[in-house]
């Protein structure tokens, strides 16, 4: 009896075995490779959770500054609902590295080119090293669009054509545009997300969204989307600071967002001070900047030039400057301008409607022009000149058209016609450009100094007694030299870009910092292409 029970107990046995063997195994996901570790999504979540923004803002930046852990886009009636939130979370960030096999002999190679940055990158490569990534980083200083922004000729796999993992920038957005059209794999500033299908229909959404509510639904996708796959890496918002001294009445004009051009009445302003010389920051250092990429950063961008319709401090559209009126169409695809008569460039030439049509053809064909510009002008269909009406008829609608013809200069066709596009940025023209606004270039020295004078032909005369305005040298990356120049007493009007200066201007018994709440994003470039050779 026992010899039988042993038996079928052995047959049981291997019946049971031979069943396992012909039982299908339980399917596996198989494991990607990644011919780059950031490609892997979970990497790039780590490296959110990893930074302590909080304790960031609040020592380095004295709270001057608002943390990012959700979005690009300030909290408020733009940011997106139900966005992941990245606030500091070490041991998470450890986990999702874990899961993703990261190589911690890996060494991510990371640029900055804006000075104020420093301290937050060198606090970012500490946290970094605490959950096992290494980070080297260095500061660029020149050809910033070629070694930041120059896409790969294959759009899915690469290589590189810029050599760095990680690039710590940020965008004074004029629209929320301005963050997302630049993820499109057909960009021309797309350095570092390979083609994308999802976020490509995404971008075409958000081009044609004409209705507030059509680009609230479709930049709420966006966030979602860019959330979690965390294709750039928000840090922190950063507002804009004006300082002015006691010797500077501006008439009741509000100070707005300096990284463009708005209404400022400058014609109306009064400075006490026996030359009428009104001191400020944002003169050149190696060369006067064009127009082509930052609107109006710098003042002659924004006073030596005029645009065809003037902004609000809110950078709002209002009323007409070059253009006396002008009028959209119903469908939007069109809009038809009544050009101001009478107005002359600075070199006495008559500005006519033909110098509006050459800027619009003309400015997307330089290379690193603003994209969300080149975006605009470059759907143009048409341009039709008729006396002083200059009718633009677009491609397809265009939601931020009246914006950006509020922004970007007209220039003097007389004057640049004949220039390479490719050559524009170096033209001897910039050494000393001529336009149609309220002031005019009279000196430059590099380095040194900038000089405008008052256009006494200007078409709008205004009431104030400026006639001449000392611009000290600065880039984009700020003015080293403001405290001591405000020090000095010798700074009456300037855009501050560094916490740091606010609270040292802050301090002194002759100036107020007025605070602007701006869309001003402090974020990581996350290069997702394999490494540049």
């Amino acid at each position: 009896m026992k010899r039988i029970v042993l038996i079928i107990a052995s047959l049981a046995l291997v019946v049971g075995m031979l069943t396992a063997c012909s039982k299908p195994a339980e399917p596996t996901e198989p494991e990607v490779v990644y011919t780059n570790p950031l490609q892997d999504v979970r990497v790039r979540q780590a490296l959110w959770y990893a930074i302590d923004w909080e304790t960031i803002t609040d020592t380095l930046w004295n709270g001057n500054v608002t943390p990012a852990p959700k979005s690009l886009v300030p909290e408020g009636e733009w940011q997106a609902s139900g966005l992941t939130d990245y606030s500091y979370n070490p041991e998470k960030a450890k986990e999702l590295l874990e899961a993703a096999k990261w190589d911690s002999e890996y060494v991510l190679k990371a640029v900055y080119y804006t000075g104020n940055l420093l301290d937050s990158i060198t606090a970012i490569q500490a946290y970094w090293a605490e959950v096992g990534v290494k980070m080297e980083f260095q500061l660029l200083t020149d050809n910033l669009t070629v070694q930041l922004w120059t896409p790969p000729a294959d759009k899915v796999n690469g290589p590189s054509e810029v050599d760095w993992d990680i690039a710590f920038a940020g965008t004074n957005a004029l629209t929320l545009g301005e963050y997302y059209l630049r993820y499109h794999s057909t960009a021309a500033n797309n350095s570092t997300i390979p083609y994308d299908a999802e976020l490509d229909r995404l971008v075409e959404v958000i081009k044609t969204a004409v209705t507030t509510e059509d680009q609230k639904a479709a930049f709420n996708a966006m966030q979602k989307y860019v959330n979690e796959k965390v294709y750039t890496l928000p840090m922190f918002y950063l507002p804009s600071w004006i300082a002015t001294s006691d010797k500077l009445d501006m008439k009741g004009n509000e100070a707005g967002n300096d990284q463009f051009s708005y209404t400022k009445n400058i014609l109306d302003w009064t400075i006490a001070r026996d030359d009428k010389t009104m001191y400020t920051n944002t003169g050149a250092v190696s060369a006067l900047e064009h127009t082509a990429t930052n609107p109006g950063l710098f003042w002659h961008q924004e006073i030596v030039f005029d645009r065809l319709i003037n902004a609000s401090p809110a950078l709002v559209p209002t009323d007409g400057s070059l253009a006396e009126s002008f009028t959209v169409s119903e469908d939007g695809k069109s809009i038809e301008f009544v050009i101001r008569s009478g107005v002359k460039w600075h070199d006495g030439v008559d500005f006519t409607a033909e110098d509006v049509k050459w800027t619009l053809e003309y400015y997307p064909t330089i290379p690193g022009a603003n994209a969300l510009m080149t975006g605009v002008f470059g759907d143009i269909k048409a341009i039709t000149v008729d006396g002083n009406k200059l009718n633009v008829e677009f491609n397809n609608v265009q939601p931020t058209a009246l914006t950006i013809f509020s922004q970007w200069a007209i220039l003097p066709k007389h004057k640049l016609e004949k220039v390479d596009p490719a050559l524009f940025s170096a033209d001897t023209f910039w050494q000393k450009p001529i336009g149609t606004g309220p002031f005019k270039v009279q000196e430059v020295k590099l380095g040194q100094h900038t000089i405008l004078t008052r256009n006494n032909d200007y078409f709008k005369p205004g009431t104030g007694n400026i006639e001449k305005i000392f611009m000290y040298p600065s880039t984009d990356q700020g003015d080293p030299n403001l405290v001591t120049n405000a020090l000095a007493g010798t700074i009456d009007y300037a855009f501050v870009k560094d916490a740091a200066q606010v609270e040292q201007i802050r301090a002194l018994p002759n100036y107020t910092v007025d605070t602007v709440n701006v869309t001003f994003t402090r974020y990581a470039f996350i290069n997702m292409f394999p490494r540049k050779e």
